[in-house]
């Protein structure tokens, strides 16, 4: 899976094409798709520049924030700037 994760992260693909891969691929839901995505350094790097930079960006990870809630794999600090949570060690 994480071949696949790599591959698409150097073929530039958006995010949807991504976790739609993923989900197709090994069949999880979509949150599942996302902690997958997220684990890559490249596409978690991507993802914070975005979602501090892009407001439409912004706007779907405040959308996932609400969502998952503590759960979410996404952190709003108090000065507001978002950050995607790094994950746990093996």
């Amino acid at each position: 899976m994480l071949a696949l994760v790599d591959r698409l992260f150097q073929a530039q693909a958006t995010w949807p094409e991504l976790t739609k891969q993923i989900r197709a691929q090994s069949g999880v839901d979509l949150f599942t798709a996302q902690k997958i995505a997220l684990s890559h350094q490249g596409w978690r790097r991507l993802c914070n520049q975005r979602i501090n930079r892009d407001s439409d960006c912004r706007k779907q990870a405040i959308g996932h924030i609400k969502h998952y809630g503590p759960n979410s794999l996404i952190t709003l600090s108090i000065n507001e700037t978002l950050a995607i949570d790094e994950p746990p060690a093996d």
